[in-house]
């Protein structure tokens, strides 16, 4: 018997060291620091310059708006409108797909927050108010788990360079948002990245040969 298809090709090899080893390295730093209630010291002075330049302007608007986004009815509802499509199709595989990398993501976000335990920062009065702790953040979980699993999905579509962009960017502006807010440390927000997209990537190599389905 041929050992080839057990032996992981260099993309593969590649996709796992990028997309899973090194943000799990990088989120085990930071979650070591917090462990030995060690600070970060740019995070004070980032965050205030950030408050100092986009308080009651347009991206303070835009971080409420993806704030509401963001939170479990919103998300919720996108999952399943995503998986919904996928399940008209036929594309029974793939609708799995989409439900595991929404519920993942969350429940070791949601595992994480209760471990950790961490404030919020209180840098500024906050227009909007969590209750949850701060470490990592969920909003950023959840827009990188998206913006990969829609990335994935569409991969062969002839519009793939602008759907990366627009998830990307969704991604992107969603985690600055919790910044803008003073509802999440820079550290929270990275690491709510780096879970997302590395659990979605996980899921989809576990998946990989059961999703591969035509648009």
């Amino acid at each position: 018997m041929s050992l080839k298809k057990y032996i992981p090709s260099p993309c593969r090899l590649l996709i796992l060291f990028l997309g899973i080893f090194i943000p799990l390295l990088i989120a085990g730093e930071i979650g070591e620091h917090l462990l030995a209630h060690e600070r970060f010291a740019f995070e004070r002075p980032l965050m205030l310059a950030v408050h100092h330049h986009t308080r009651d302007s347009l991206p303070t608007y835009l971080a409420i708006t993806l704030h509401w986004i963001g939170k479990w009815p919103a998300a919720t509802l996108i999952a399943a409108l995503i998986a919904w499509y996928e399940l008209r199709n036929f594309r029974t595989n793939r609708a799995v797909f989409v439900i595991l990398c929404a519920a993942l993501p969350t429940a070791i976000m949601s595992a994480a927050k209760a471990f950790f335990s961490r404030a919020r920062p209180e840098f500024w009065p906050r227009i909007v108010e969590e209750q949850s702790a701060s470490f990592p953040s969920g909003h950023s979980t959840f827009a990188a788990a998206l913006a990969t699993t829609i990335v994935i999905l569409c991969w062969h579509s002839p519009y793939r360079a602008w759907i990366i962009f627009g998830a990307f960017t969704f991604a992107l502006m969603a985690g600055f948002s919790r910044i803008i807010l003073g509802v999440h440390y820079p550290t929270d927000v990275l690491v709510g990245w780096l879970t997302g997209m590395s659990t979605v990537i996980g899921i989809h190599q576990l998946m990989r040969n059961k999703i591969r389905q035509p648009l």
